[in-house]
């Protein structure tokens, strides 16, 4: 199935949009409202064309029943990409599903990927990425942007940076948004729920081209001894950072 996301004045226009985008027919497609046009926001539409794949009945199954379990009133949509599925949860009850900083809909993934992919062999198992109202996409954005700034502090003010606790999710951005950055590393500290990541300067070793640079940056689950308090600044943070 292949579908597009479009934004128009009134959900009218946005999904004129996307039959233009398709090159389709109006009784060709799946129509799903995302969001109404507002005083401060245009209307969302998602249209679909084609057939849903047997596996992503299948996934859509799995996602709506752990939702119906939850006792949440949600919509779901799937489509199956080449490297995985691709599910956006949309609804009355998506703050609550999308949780505080992310974290029920990081649990919700790891669960419904736990289930649909169990006892496969390791080349038959396809990842299930969840998302809801553009959420995580907003949030990668958002954190990959602090990372950046974060970076320029670090190498202006030559003081490392600490972050607040952050779940794997979002330790994961910070990770990979200075992954190839020439100047600072970035490091995981402490234990869950508290793990937290430190921004730090490159010593001369670490900036010589046969340094590992990936032990630092995607070892996350590496523990490391924490550093004395106060010994670096913290930064208080939210979703709308």
């Amino acid at each position: 199935m292949k579908s597009i996301e479009t934004q128009g004045k009134t959900v009218e226009q946005a999904i004129e949009i996307a039959l233009y985008k398709l090159e389709a027919k109006r009784e060709d497609v799946n129509i799903e409202v995302i969001e109404q046009a507002g005083l401060f926001n245009k209307a969302r539409v998602r249209v679909s064309v084609g057939t849903s794949s047997e596996e992503e009945t299948k996934v859509k199954e799995l996602v709506e029943k752990i939702i119906s379990l939850m006792g949440l009133n949600l919509n779901t949509y799937v489509e199956e990409r080449e490297k995985d599925f691709l599910v956006n949860v949309t609804g009355e009850d998506a703050a609550l599903f999308i949780g505080k900083h992310g974290d029920s809909i990081e649990e919700f993934q790891t669960v419904v990927n736990s289930i649909y992919n169990k006892n496969k062999p390791r080349e038959e198992a396809k990842r299930i990425s969840v998302d809801s109202n553009n959420y995580i996409v907003k949030r990668e954005e958002t954190l990959t942007n602090l990372a950046k700034r974060t970076a320029g502090k670090v190498v202006r003010d030559h003081k490392d940076f600490k972050f607040e606790p952050m779940n794997s999710y979002e330790r994961r951005i910070i990770h990979s948004a200075l992954s190839e950055h020439d100047k600072v590393i970035t490091e995981s500290y402490g234990n869950e729920p508290n793990r937290y990541v430190i921004v730090k300067l490159k010593t001369n070793s670490q900036k010589n081209k046969n340094y590992d640079e990936s032990k630092d940056y995607f070892d996350d689950d590496h523990s490391k001894d924490a550093p004395k308090k106060n010994e670096y600044v913290s930064e208080n943070r939210s979703d709308n950072d």
